[in-house]
């Protein structure tokens, strides 16, 4: 057997924080490209083979097993950042069972889900959807969506040894591989199954691919459960059940607006209001560019206890965060008569005073970007995450209020409340924790 590569911190050639931050905003584009490329792909090339009731049909059917993408309860993104302290202070063996554990916990409940899905199926009359196959196609795609959770783990070990760019092109290239597999399996068979089952084989192909690559990465985190413990799988649960409580606002705030706009203005309106907000977002995306990578960092200064260096970059990289708040909604502005008219052929026009009201709502998100990953990155965002929940619900029943009166206008601007509400509560929050840190 050949030994396995020794760990290198960061890439030969981006050894600056720059450049590891260069690298990782890279990385996060592909994300987004591949994320947008293959919505855009996949409808008229699904429309090719089926109608749009069959479209339909299918959409829905995925969209049941997504949520079994929440299973590792946030585990592995609190095991992330104490791995990521641990091995900044020297503490591989820790390091190592922390991961361990990570691996045991994931086992165990993707075991777990699996049993109850396939249990549930099983009990169900077979009559209950007018569908082919339609329970061994949900199994598969369980099985999918429990395979790429163990992507994501395999991006953890990228993240917690300094590669936070080649664990986010790992983990991105797997959706893409599993995307074209059912993409294979839609021309071969034209059918569910084949779709399912296409996207499965290349899940799990590449599954396999990402644990080999991943243990290459590092001579210390090895995949296994031997040194798993239940104490480092409870210290990981509390953060990690908040990690997934953000997760859970953050599609009650998306997914609740579009019902409730769908619910009261009409479709029409729920088409404009979903595409004005899409072009809007396109802010909040670049600010993410600069935040997802800069989590690693703060996690690694953190953990080595050098506050001044953690301060440091946070208020350059909130000033940075603010200015492309700033300038991003500004230049959207500019360049968003152009583009409704190219991407909607002219079906959705252009009004100024409510794409000005949506880059607002978008400017208050991407200005929370920064505090808010300095507080997940240190696991110090309980308060955050309860807060968010609270503005979630407060936004959309002023929305809800509003509506009568005030149209989409009033809904928006609810919007712009809720997202101003967090702003001040991750902002407060990063400002007590400073003047906490130096007090001491």
């Amino acid at each position: 057997m050949s030994a396995t590569r020794p760990l290198r911190t960061h890439p030969p050639v981006l050894t600056s924080l720059a450049g590891r931050l260069a690298s990782g905003a890279g990385a996060y584009g592909y994300a987004q490209v591949v994320s947008i490329g293959t919505q855009l792909v996949s409808l008229p090339l699904f429309l090719h083979y089926w109608d749009m009731a069959t479209y339909g049909t299918w959409l829905a059917l995925t969209a049941l097993p997504f949520y079994l993408s929440l299973a590792d309860a946030g585990i592995s993104t609190a095991s992330s950042n104490q791995m990521i302290a641990l091995i900044s202070q020297g503490q591989k063996a820790r390091a190592a069972e922390v991961f361990q554990s990570a691996v045991a916990f994931l086992l165990s409940v993707s075991l777990m889900v699996l049993l109850v899905v396939g249990a549930t199926l099983l009990l169900l009359p077979a009559t209950l959807l007018a569908v082919p196959q339609w329970k061994t196609v949900l199994m598969l795609l369980s099985l999918s969506v429990v395979l790429s959770l163990f992507c994501s783990l395999a991006e953890v070990v990228y993240k917690a040894t300094g590669g936070y760019a080649a664990g986010t092109y790992l983990v991105t290239t797997g959706r893409l591989a599993d995307w074209a597999g059912g993409l294979l399996g839609l021309v071969l068979t034209r059918s569910f199954l084949g779709v399912a089952s296409g996207a499965l084989l290349a899940r799990a192909a590449y599954t396999v691919l990402a644990i080999a690559l991943s243990q290459r990465r590092t001579d210390f985190l090895r995949w296994g459960v031997h040194r798993a413990s239940l104490a480092d799988i409870r210290h990981a649960a509390a953060p990690g059940m908040l990690f997934l409580s953000l997760s859970l606002t953050n599609a009650l705030s998306l997914q609740g607006f579009t019902l409730l706009v769908a619910a009261t203005l009409g479709p029409a309106a729920t088409a404009v209001f979903n595409t004005y907000r899409t072009v809007a977002r396109v802010v909040v995306q670049i600010t993410n560019g600069l935040s997802n990578p800069l989590w690693p960092e703060l996690t690694a200064l953190n953990g080595q206890k050098d506050d001044g260096a953690f301060w440091r970059l946070y208020r350059r990289a909130n000033r940075l965060g603010l200015l492309i708040a700033a300038a991003g909604a500004l230049l959207v502005y500019l360049v968003s008569p152009w583009l409704l008219d190219l991407w909607t052929h002219g079906q959705i026009p252009f009004t100024a005073t409510s794409m000005a009201l949506f880059l607002l709502y978008a400017a208050v998100c991407s200005a929370t970007q920064i505090p808010r990953v300095v507080l997940m990155a240190i696991n110090r965002h309980r308060g955050l995450a309860l807060q968010s929940l609270v503005a979630a619900v407060v936004s959309l029943g002023v929305a809800w209020l509003a509506w009568r009166s005030a149209g989409m206008t009033g809904v928006v601007a609810a919007m712009v409340l809720g997202e101003a509400l967090v702003w001040f509560t991750a902002t407060r929050a990063v400002h007590r924790l400073r003047a906490a840190r130096a007090a001491a």
